[in-house]
């Protein structure tokens, strides 16, 4: 009996670890597509500042959801797939739109647009990051 009681616990503590590791990143989900205007005018920003910035960040996963054509759709869905939040970026439907989502309980926790300043950016995923962490 006792050592089925230690068998639980050491289950539960063993999942919740697991659990609390694999799921602890903010995602920033990134809706684009190559005929939105705003998306263009701010990719640069997009795939040589944010992107770069968390690319090895422990806290943040930036994803690209394209939503240029069905092409380009699929092939984000394996990446939103990982990433947990394929079901959230389905009712995705404004391009130049950055969705901060919290992945364990898939709630959008704060918006932000692609035309924000990068310094906005930065420190709007930093607070809310640092918010999800606590």
């Amino acid at each position: 009996m006792q050592k089925t009681v230690l068998f639980f616990i050491f289950l539960l503590i063993g999942s919740t670890i697991v659990y609390s590791q694999t799921n602890k990143k903010l995602i920033v989900l990134v809706t684009r597509a190559n005929w939105c205007p705003t998306c263009r005018a701010n990719d640069g920003k997009i795939k040589n500042e944010l992107i770069p910035l968390y690319v090895s960040s422990e806290n943040v996963n930036v994803v690209i959801n394209d939503v240029t054509n069905k092409r380009s759709k699929a092939r984000s869905r394996s990446e939103l797939m990982s990433a947990g939040v394929y079901e959230i970026s389905l009712k995705e439907y404004s391009t130049g739109a950055i969705a901060l989502i919290d992945p364990r309980s898939g709630l959008i926790l704060n918006r932000l647009s692609v035309s924000n300043s990068f310094e906005t950016m930065k420190k709007v995923i930093s607070e809310t990051a640092s918010k999800l962490s606590n």
